[in-house]
């Protein structure tokens, strides 16, 4: 069968100009503001959740902010890899707008520093297993095996190690991209099909151990194999949603307005929505295995997300995150038509925040217990459900735009020159790319 090819326009504009700085710019005020603010906030507040600092909560919703923009880039490097793997065209016209969007991770993870150098300084109240009664043996007999893994300074090694390989795969292939640009050889192409199999091994055990740290740490009693499955699943729906959004911005200025096409809205459509049913399938495993097999240290995790005020949090991730755009996006055109999936892409943003969100904050309250006359912090997912609290707070919603401008200021850095690889030997095919 053959493949029908296209050239691209000889008025297409192709070159990112100012779009890049442009871009930045604004990335750079809406960090400063919104930290700015949620700082003034954290600082004017007092001390919630049984911890003894009133920074607790900024530095918790630090973690999911970043975690937010963290998950964004993983998504779109690893569609760049799949793309050449698989040796796909649809991704083309795109591709460059996702390295783009990849090659954030340098600044990303910078910013990472910001509650990263607070815990090896001897910050406390972020991550229960850097608390001193973490160690109490007593209290915490099943936790102790983990705190040779679990200990500031080594977590923050691997956070370094997490830095450099997410920045270096995404900034190989974004290199070898534009290099193609330049010499217009084919042989990149094999080259890079190549480097993504080993490449996406490499990225699938950074993507697990990182949300294993980062995330699911926060509950350190509690585990879960597929927990970085899920996560990478959930960073997918985010990604896609902002691919689809970033691009018709990039469209909106004139630039690459042939090259993409509904066809390729479409597609972009078309993974949300297949993350999307995949972010329920391994949330329900995880749910699943851990209820049936009834094991306290499995459950803890789940009864506090279900009974209390937590429950409602839960349904609306269970219909706002899968139900309702499951519905909808099943229909072909409500991938097509922009303005529906521009609502679908912005909807998801907000419930990949609330699973995020959902994941970090039921470990916020931590349970102070009294040993033999002392008082002990107990940790999180500790005492009665009744008493345990969604407590959102503003501070929760401004570092999560603060971090997004992060990513928008890493994002603009790598918009430029080409927006779309001129020489790559698929790009015709790409352009004339249709949904069958």
């Amino acid at each position: 069968m053959s493949i029908l090819q296209k050239t691209l326009r000889p008025d297409e504009k192709i070159k990112a100009g100012k779009l890049g700085s442009t871009l930045s710019k604004a990335g750079l005020g809406i960090a400063v503001l919104f930290l700015g603010l949620s700082i003034i906030l954290t600082v004017m507040g007092t001390a919630t959740g049984g911890h003894e600092s009133k920074w607790a909560r900024f530095f918790h919703a630090y973690v999911i902010g970043w975690a937010y923009i963290f998950s964004i880039s993983v998504a779109m490097l690893w569609i760049v890899m799949l793309h050449h793997l698989v040796r796909g065209r649809w991704l083309t016209a795109v591709r460059r707008i996702c390295e783009a969007m990849a090659g954030a991770f340098p600044i990303i993870f910078i910013a990472g520093l910001g509650f990263v150098i607070p815990l090896v300084a001897g910050y406390q109240d972020l991550y229960y297993w850097a608390h001193p009664d973490a160690h109490n043996h007593d209290l915490n007999h099943h936790l102790l095996h983990k705190l040779s893994w679990l200990s500031p300074n080594f977590f923050a090694i691997r956070y370094v190690i997490y830095g450099v390989g997410f920045s270096a795969l995404a900034a190989y292939f974004a290199k070898k991209s534009r290099d193609q640009d330049e010499s217009g050889d084919p042989k990149i192409s094999e080259t890079l099909r190549i480097a993504s199999a080993p490449a996406m091994i490499l990225f699938s055990l950074l993507v697990s151990m990182a949300a294993f740290d980062i995330l699911m740490s926060f509950a350190p009693k509690w585990y879960s194999t597929i927990y970085g499955v899920n996560f990478w699943g959930s960073a997918c729906v985010g990604g896609f949603a902002a691919l689809a959004l970033i691009t018709l911005g990039v469209q909106r200025t004139g630039r690459l307005t042939h090259a993409i096409n509904a066809e390729h809205y479409h597609d972009i459509g078309k993974w949300m929505f297949a993350f999307t049913f995949f972010w329920a399938y391994t949330a329900f495993s995880q749910f699943m295995l851990q209820w049936y097999g009834n094991m306290p240290e499995e459950t803890h995790w789940y009864k506090y997300r279900m009974f209390g005020e937590w429950q409602w949090v839960s349904i609306a991730m269970l219909v706002g995150f899968w139900a309702f755009p499951f519905v909808f996006l099943l229909s072909r055109w409500t991938k097509r038509i922009v303005p529906a999936l521009v609502f679908f892409s912005v909807w998801q943003l907000v419930f990949h925040w609330l699973d995020l969100y959902w994941n970090v904050m039921p470990s916020y309250q931590w349970q102070v217990a009294f040993h033999d006359g002392a008082r002990i912090v107990a940790g999180p997912l500790t005492g009665n459900t009744a008493f345990h609290q969604v407590g959102f707070s503003p501070v929760d919603v401004t570092v999560w735009i603060g971090l997004v401008g992060v990513f928008l200021l890493g994002l603009g850095k790598n918009l430029t020159g080409n927006l779309i690889p001129t020489k790559d030997p698929t790009l015709p095919a790409s352009l004339a790319h249709e949904v069958q």
